[in-house]
């Protein structure tokens, strides 16, 4: 196995979970102690490792997640409120590639796993698992957007970049693969409905029909999360939840029930009131054709006497 010179801090990390000091390490890789102090320190700041005497450290937590994604727009910067998290990638080239080829060619720092069978590396402080088809990766970075879909083309493009970087530094050939996720995370941060829960200290997971849960909030990372493992899903409760804030929630379901309920029975009344103006209606249009056939009789009537007038006016005028 090769040795790096070039340690990200997870590496460095995982050598003082397992008990070497700093100067063990800058033995083992040939760093220089100003440069291993100065990641050692920055391991430190984010709470990561604590001393307990001189040049022993204590591992406390995992490296902070790192945020990526900006998002701005003619009217500036618009608010952030996706996180898209926990993406494992699945590469799958079209060419076999023979890993153990280029890697022992490489300065690269690897492990052989699951029977000597998969190298395992770490580049840009990501996990990586090099397959007989293609690659496995375990991305740590959190992206941040304003949808869901916005997050994941970020995250694609990022997982593009560290493909090809790989492929560089192995001085492979660029090779046209294709991509899954077997996971993936989207979280509507800052909500308020997590909030409750959270402030309550209580868990909400729902499952679909499948069995499979499809929206949850744990409080795993401590920013009141409405987490979702699919950016279609995320889409629409972020759609649902906005649309619900405009009425500050106050169309439950009881509200629509009630609201439904009052429409029938006002169509109730107005049904009632059609019936009557439609007696009423009947009764007009009977009296309509009675006049009509009175008009008709009186008309005819009015014909006559003017007739006989004329007749009695001629009859009349002869005689003078």
């Amino acid at each position: 196995m090769k040795n790096s010179k070039k340690l990200g801090l997870n590496q460095i990390l995982i050598h003082i979970k397992e008990g070497l000091s700093p100067s063990m390490i800058s033995k083992k890789y040939n760093i220089p102690k100003q440069t291993l102090s100065y990641s050692v320190n920055k391991l430190k700041m984010f709470g990561c490792i604590e001393k307990e005497g001189y040049g022993v450290w204590k591992y406390i937590k995992e490296v902070p997640i790192q945020h990526k994604g900006s998002i701005s727009g003619k009217n500036g910067t618009y608010q952030k409120q996706i996180r898209g998290h926990a993406f494992i990638w699945k590469i799958e080239f079209f060419e076999d590639i023979l890993w153990e080829k280029f890697i022992k060619k490489s300065n690269i720092n690897y492990q052989l796993i699951c029977n000597n069978r998969v190298f395992r590396i770490i580049l840009h402080n990501r996990k990586i698992w090099l397959t007989k088809k293609g690659m496995i990766i375990y991305e740590p970075i959190d992206f941040l957007g304003r949808s869901s879909f916005q997050v994941k083309g970020t995250a694609v493009f990022e997982m593009d970049k560290l493909v090809k970087s790989l492929l560089k530094k192995l001085k492979i050939r660029f090779a046209p693969y294709k991509f899954t996720t077997s996971r993936e995370h989207y979280s509507m941060i800052k909500n308020k409905l997590a909030k409750q829960y959270n402030d309550k200290k209580e868990k909400l997971f729902v499952y679909g029909k499948d069995g499979g849960i499809w929206l949850w909030i744990d409080h795993s990372h401590g920013v009141h999360e409405l987490e979702t493992k699919d950016p279609k899903i995320s889409r629409q409760i972020q759609k649902w939840y906005n649309s619900h804030k405009k009425t500050n929630f106050d169309v439950t379901p009881e509200f629509v029930l009630k609201a439904i309920l009052e429409q029938g029975k006002n169509v109730n009344k107005n049904a009632e009131h059609l019936e009557y103006h439609a007696e009423n209606m009947g009764a007009h249009v009977g009296a309509t054709k009675d006049l009509s056939q009175a008009t008709k009789t009186l008309n005819k009537n009015l014909e006559k006497q003017t007739e006989l007038f004329e007749k009695m006016i001629a009859l009349l005028t002869s005689k003078l």
